[in-house]
C-alpha cells in the first residue's frame, strides 16, 4: 500500500503566490515554448499536459522532493497543488506521465526560467546583482559504492537480462548465450564476504572470467536482433535491448579492463579513467581534502544578497576554486551586463589574479576567508566593509544547506540513461537548474508575502 505524502498545507499561500509570480515573469510565454520543445511539441499522458503544468510539475517535485510516484499520488490528493497545476475535476497524472514528461525538460529551458526569474527579481527591487558570493559544494549521483565486484556484476546482469529479452523473440535459435547472472551474483556474495586477499583472489579470476563470456557473447546477439524482422510489438522490445546493448557492452568493457588492471596488475588506475558506474558513466570522483570521497559532481554557486541563486554550473572533475572566478564574473556580466560592485568569496578563490581581474571589471570591494598574502587595503576600502563581507559571504553556507536539505542538491536520483551516455549528465544538470528555479521562487515568494504582512 502507497504510504500518504505529507502536505504541509500552510505552504498552501506560498503555492498561489508563485503561481502569480511564474504568470507575471516577462516572456514567461517563451519560456514555455522551449519546453515544448523539448517534449517535442507534444506532452504525454491521458488529456496530455500543457508545457506550463510540466514546468509547475517541476516546480513541485523539487519544493517537497517527492519520488515521481508520490507526485502522482499528491497531485490527486492535495486541492492546493491541482489549483496550482490548473488540473480538471477528473484529471488525474500517473508517475509514467510526469517521469516522460519532466525527463525531457533540458537544463538550457530551467535556466532559461531562472533569467526569467532573476529579471522579476531586479524589477520588484528584490535581487538587483549588487554584492554577489559564491563557493562550491558537491552533489552525488545515484549510484552505489562502486567497487570491481559489483560493477562486473552489475555488467554481466543488465547484458543477460538484455539478451534474454532478445532470446524471448527472437526464440532460442536466433539467440544462443549462456546467462551467467547467478554465477556473476554468487561470485559478488563470496568476494565481498573474503576475509583474506587469497581466498578473494580466486573468486575475482572467476568473475572476470564470465563477464569476459558475457562480453564476448553479447556483440553476437546484438548482431541477431539488428538483422531480425518481427511484429510491431516485438519490435519495441527489441529496440529497448538493442538500445541497451550498445550502451552497456562498451561500458562493461571499460570495467572489465579496469578491473585486470587493478586485480591482476595491481596498477593504480587514474581517477580520470575509471568507470565507478555503468548506469551513470558520467560520474566524477571528488577527493574533499582529507575528508570523504564523493561520486558525483563539484557545483559551483553564486548567490546575492537576497539569497537567490543566481548561477548555479556543474563543473567537468575537480578543478580548484581559484580557477571559477572569471567564470563566474563573466556569467553575472550576461545577466547584469556589469560586474557586481561586491564579491566575496571561500579562501580557495583567493589569488592575486582574481583580485586584479575583479578591480579591473569594476568590483569595488572584495573579500576572500582567508586573504592570503594580500593587503586589506588592497581588497576592500574599510576594515568595516570587510566585516560585513565576511559576514555576507559565510551566508551562502545556509544557502546550500538549504538547496541540500530541501531542494535535492544533495543527490539527484533522476537517471536519464535509457536513451544515451549524455542523457544522464543532462539529466543531473537539469535536475539542478529546476531545483534552483524552485528554490528562488519559494523565496520570493516569501518575500511577497512577508511584505503584504508587514
Amino acid at each position: 500500500m502507497l504510504a500518504p505524502v505529507k502536505i504541509e498545507f500552510d505552504r498552501t499561500e506560498e503555492l498561489d503566490e508563485i503561481d502569480r509570480i511564474l504568470g507575471g515573469l516577462p516572456d514567461i510565454g517563451k519560456a514555455y515554448e522551449r519546453v515544448l520543445e523539448d517534449l517535442g511539441g507534444k506532452t504525454t499522458g491521458a488529456g496530455g499536459l500543457t508545457a506550463e503544468q510540466v514546468v509547475k510539475l517541476g516546480i513541485l517535485r523539487k519544493r517537497h522532493e517527492m519520488t515521481h510516484r508520490e507526485l502522482s499520488h499528491a497531485t490527486s490528493d492535495s486541492m492546493s497543488m491541482r489549483r496550482f497545476l490548473g488540473l480538471e475535476l477528473d484529471q488525474v497524472i500517473s508517475k509514467s506521465c510526469i517521469h516522460e514528461n519532466l525527463k525531457r525538460v533540458t537544463e538550457s529551458s530551467w535556466e532559461f526560467v531562472n533569467e526569467l526569474i532573476k529579471e522579476y527579481a531586479s524589477r520588484e527591487k528584490i535581487e538587483e546583482g549588487a554584492a554577489v558570493r559564491g563557493d562550491t559544494t558537491t552533489t552525488e549521483t545515484n549510484i552505489h559504492y562502486p567497487t570491481d565486484a559489483s560493477l562486473l556484476n552489475d555488467t554481466v546482469r543488465v547484458l543477460c537480462r538484455a539478451m534474454t529479452v532478445a532470446r524471448e523473440v527472437l526464440g532460442n535459435e536466433k539467440v544462443v548465450f549462456v546467462n551467467h547472472r547467478r554465477r556473476a551474483k554468487t561470485k559478488l556474495y563470496r568476494i565481498n564476504n573474503s576475509r583474506s586477499d587469497e581466498k578473494r583472489h580466486p573468486e575475482y579470476l572467476e568473475l572476470m572470467r564470465v563477464t569476459k563470456e558475457t562480453l564476448e557473447q553479447a556483440p553476437l546477439v546484438l548482431a541477431a536482433v539488428k538483422a531480425s524482422t518481427v511484429s510491431a510489438e516485438d519490435t519495441i522490445r527489441l529496440i529497448g535491448c538493442e538500445s541497451a546493448l550498445k550502451t552497456y557492452i562498451p561500458l562493461g568493457e571499460k570495467v572489465l579492463s579496469q578491473a585486470r588492471r587493478r586485480i591482476i596488475g595491481k596498477e593504480e588506475v587514474p581517477s580520470t579513467e575509471k568507470v565507478v558506474s555503468i548506469f551513470e558513466p558520467h560520474t566524477d570522483i571528488i577527493v574533499k581534502g582529507f575528508r570523504d570521497v564523493v561520486f558525483g559532481h563539484k557545483v559551483s554557486l553564486t548567490t546575492g544578497a537576497s539569497g537567490l541563486v543566481l548561477k548555479v554550473s556543474v563543473l567537468d572533475g575537480n578543478p580548484k576554486d581559484s580557477t571559477l572566478v572569471p567564470g563566474m564574473l563573466e556569467e553575472h556580466k550576461d545577466s547584469y551586463t556589469k560586474a557586481p560592485e561586491a564579491m566575496a568569496f571561500d579562501g580557495c578563490f583567493a589569488s592575486t589574479a582574481n583580485r586584479d581581474l575583479l578591480k579591473e571589471a569594476g568590483t569595488k570591494e572584495i573579500t576572500f576567508s582567508k586573504n592570503g598574502s594580500m593587503s586589506l587595503e588592497s581588497l576592500v576600502s574599510s576594515p568595516k566593509i570587510h566585516k560585513a563581507l565576511m559576514n555576507f559571504r559565510a551566508g551562502i553556507e545556509a544557502g546550500i544547506s538549504f538547496l541540500k536539505r530541501v531542494f535535492g542538491f544533495t543527490r539527484v536520483l533522476d537517471n536519464g540513461l535509457e536513451e544515451g551516455l549524455e542523457e544522464g549528465l543532462e539529466s543531473f544538470k537539469a535536475a539542478l537548474q529546476c531545483g534552483a528555479v524552485a528554490c528562488n521562487l519559494t523565496l520570493l515568494a516569501r518575500y511577497q508575502i512577508n511584505a503584504r504582512t508587514d
